[in-house]
């Protein structure tokens, strides 16, 4: 029998173990459990498997994830809705965990690990289907304070919320919204936001009307240069291996960490949304306009289950935060 076809990489990112047997990045995780795992091969196949002494909880994961789609199943019908468990949708290629066929509304419960191509897919195959999803995520997707970029794919946004997402863990009695959420401008971390809860005992219709109303929030704390500057020059001493890159573009052309610009420092809180560095964007921006090389490529918008508003809204945000990182720090 085959392991785990992926893992959480060092990063805390998803990877599949073919791409990790190219270019490894450990230590590896279970994103079940949060178990160390192991690369291996076996019949020309990569594959993740739990270390000796780690102890899977995969069949735990299993019950929370039934316990889950039962309490989300109970609570739409007290709700007078019609539902449907593990329904295939019309293209015969999927299943939903929870649907409601008078509201084509599709429920899907992921407790497991995703890769952000096959949650795309996914979302598309509902959409071809003409169903609306809605992804509620287990306990193993709680944002925390590490960042961790397989929650970030699941946001969604709206003018009220900011962006977010919704949480259901045991006891299974109400369904958390996290929102606004931020990331931090200085490091691979949650930053901002805030969590209200929903009692599943109270009924579909106002919950509806609970959701599009707007949750207020604390702002989050900004990051100063000066603070930016005094973190990369505490990693230079060090010899930190996350400046190597970095060090690499400035000291061939006669360049210190000192000499970047300000305007190449993200100082507030950024949104989640986005794969790929705002320092290292602007910063290879600057290098490049100053050697009168090809610009660099913004960080990419990852987010598959924004609405065409949304993206249309957020797409070109890098491209406009250098415009005002420029406008703000011109002496």
């Amino acid at each position: 029998m085959i392991g785990m076809r992926i893992a959480l990489n060092g990063q805390g990112q998803l990877e599949s173990a073919v791409i990790a047997a190219a270019n490894q990045r450990p230590p590896y995780t279970c994103a079940n459990c949060q178990q160390a795992v192991q690369l291996r091969r076996r019949q020309r196949t990569w594959f993740f498997a739990h270390t000796p002494q780690a102890g899977g909880q995969h069949d735990v994961e299993s019950a929370g994830h039934q316990a889950g789609k039962a309490a989300l199943s109970q609570w739409l019908v007290n709700s007078q809705l019609t539902v449907t468990n593990e329904q295939v949708v019309a293209n015969g290629q999927q299943r939903i965990d929870v649907c409601v066929p008078s509201q084509q509304l599709a429920l899907e419960y992921q407790c497991s690990p995703i890769t952000q191509a096959d949650l795309h897919a996914r979302h598309r195959g509902y959409a071809e289907a003409g169903w609306r999803d809605w992804w509620i995520l287990g306990a193993n997707y709680i944002p925390q304070s590490r960042w961790c970029a397989k929650t970030a794919q699941f946001c969604q946004y709206s003018p009220q919320l900011g962006f977010y997402v919704y949480v259901l863990r045991a006891p299974y009695q109400e369904l958390e919204l996290w929102h606004h959420l931020t990331k931090a401008p200085h490091q691979e971390r949650w930053q901002g936001g805030d969590r209200v809860r929903y009692s599943l005992t109270h009924p579909w219709t106002e919950f509806n009307r609970w959701h599009s109303q707007a949750h207020r929030v604390a702002n989050a704390a900004s990051f100063s240069v000066a603070a930016w500057r005094q973190q990369l020059e505490w990693r230079v001493r060090r010899r930190d291996p996350r400046m190597r890159a970095l060090l690499h573009n400035l000291y061939p052309k006669g360049l210190l960490v000192t000499d970047i610009p300000a305007w190449c420092f993200p100082t507030t809180p950024l949104p989640p949304v986005f794969t790929g560095s705002f320092f290292d964007f602007a910063v290879h921006t600057w290098l490049a306009e100053r050697s009168g090389g090809a610009l660099p490529p913004p960080p990419r918008l990852d987010a598959p289950l924004l609405s065409l508003t949304a993206q249309k809204k957020w797409i070109d945000y890098p491209i406009h935060w250098l415009a005002r990182q420029r406008a703000g720090h011109k002496t």
